[in-house]
């Protein structure tokens, strides 16, 4: 029956066209060599694909060396690569498996571009596809790891994935396929193998029913991730430079599944999750959040991203006043032309600006004396008055003359530094970002 199966499924899922050829990776092993089989009894040229990894010394390049002659003799077409993972893995980060499997599908793809076949079919069958949800369960990859394993990811196919693998197994023995076991399999140094040699064992003496009920349950959670698919796309959570609402979290049914959407690519941990929504809630303005290249702030009334904190450059300025373009102000003793305020454009007693005159990023504790205010006032009250928000503060500049601050670049001028009129000669001080 297995061959009527996967000749119904291939048409259903629109996944080979009749007659199609198609290229099989194909390691030796058992669920492989029965797909290669079913294929070609399907009506499918098939071209195999095999991968030694030189992780498994002489046995490795035996079951090559075993599939070549064995293709020989069936006139199966056959490519082999040597892809050498150990050295891989003395320049790349990652487990050996990882690095395994990415290099594999990269040497699959390449030689069906090479080969003209449009499509690669991999053995992965129903077992795989629970393990696989088990391991992602254990791991918390969240919501694009409870799908497990695609029927079909770009040129890759999976015509086995409803077959429970006793079934590859008794079809292997009636049509008296060889395969060659490989002793990895058996190795519980890998997640995978305690998954499928302990864990299942467990829960299907504990459940006599477990296949059966976590295929429907994969069913089930297949259809609630299309429908939040769905949703999610209609309310665009991307972390861009506004940031994400905070409304729009507490209005969402699924406030966590938002934010790992957005967030998941710059390397989010899940159980940043939760403190991320609790800081929220509670309004914690400033909290912060490490991750891959930057920080996600909780800011007042949403999350704000902000990449990697480097501190701003400060500039010397001379009689000239000349600074480089890449400085956040220009200045000029000519009229500018521009709406002149104290937020903007400043009018500034040259006499006063006297050296050293320097621009730098404020720092915590800077002290001025706003014009028109009374006393003096921290930088950073002024900043928190003028809601700018957190991760926009550290680009925030004050020019220093002979060490008093004069300007706080873009908010206000300190007293005295305003020129009298007619009296005394103007400096202009533009910023220009």
């Amino acid at each position: 029956m297995l061959v009527p199966e996967v000749r119904e499924v291939l048409r259903v899922h629109g996944l080979l066209k009749p007659g199609e050829a198609v290229l099989v990776a194909l390691s030796g092993g058992l669920d492989s060599m029965v797909l290669l089989h079913v294929l070609r009894r399907s009506g499918h040229p098939v071209v195999a694909a095999h991968a030694e990894h030189g992780l498994r010394g002489a046995r490795g390049e035996e079951d090559r060396d075993w599939l070549l002659s064995w293709c020989h003799e069936q006139q199966v077409p056959i490519e082999t690569t040597s892809l050498r993972v150990p050295r891989l893995r003395a320049a790349a980060k990652g487990s050996v498996e990882m690095l395994a499997r990415t290099a594999r599908a990269d040497w699959l793809r390449d030689t069906a571009q090479r080969t003209g076949l449009q499509h690669i079919a991999t053995a992965h069958h129903r077992d795989d596809v629970v393990e696989t949800l088990l391991m992602n369960l254990m791991r918390g990859t969240g919501s694009r790891g409870w799908r497990g394993i695609p029927r079909r990811s770009g040129p890759f196919i999976r015509p086995f994935l409803d077959v429970p693998r006793a079934t590859l197994a008794a079809y292997a023995a009636e049509e008296a396929i060889p395969f060659r076991e490989d002793e990895s399999n058996a190795d519980p140094t890998f997640l995978r193998n305690r998954v499928r040699h302990e864990l299942l064992p467990l829960l299907r003496r504990m459940s006599p029913g477990f296949d059966r009920a976590m295929v429907r349950s994969i069913a089930h959670l297949h259809e609630l991730l299309d429908h939040w698919e769905h949703h999610v796309r209609t309310l665009d959570p991307s972390m861009d430079e506004e940031g994400i609402p905070f409304d729009l979290l507490e209005s969402a049914p699924f406030p966590r599944l938002i934010l790992h959407e957005a967030l998941r690519h710059r390397g989010v941990h899940p159980d940043q999750l939760d403190r991320i929504l609790r800081a929220m809630a509670q309004r914690r303005t400033g909290a912060r959040f490490p991750m891959n290249g930057g920080t996600l702030l909780v800011d007042r009334d949403r999350l704000r991203w902000s990449g990697p904190e480097e501190e701003p450059p400060a500039y010397a300025i001379d009689a000239d006043l000349e600074l480089p373009g890449a400085a956040p102000v220009r200045f000029t003793r000519h009229d500018p032309g521009a709406p002149l305020n104290e937020r903007h454009v400043v009018r500034l007693a040259a006499g006063r600006l006297k050296g050293p005159l320097v621009l730098r990023p404020w720092r915590a504790g800077d002290r001025f004396r706003p014009r028109g205010g009374r006393g003096s006032r921290l930088v950073s009250d002024l900043l928190i008055d003028a809601k700018v928000p957190r991760d926009r503060k550290r680009g925030v500049y004050v020019l220093c003359a002979a060490g008093e601050i004069a300007w706080v670049v873009g908010h206000r001028l300190a007293e005295g530094f305003a020129p009298r009129p007619d009296l005394d000669e103007v400096v202009y001080g533009v910023p220009v970002r």
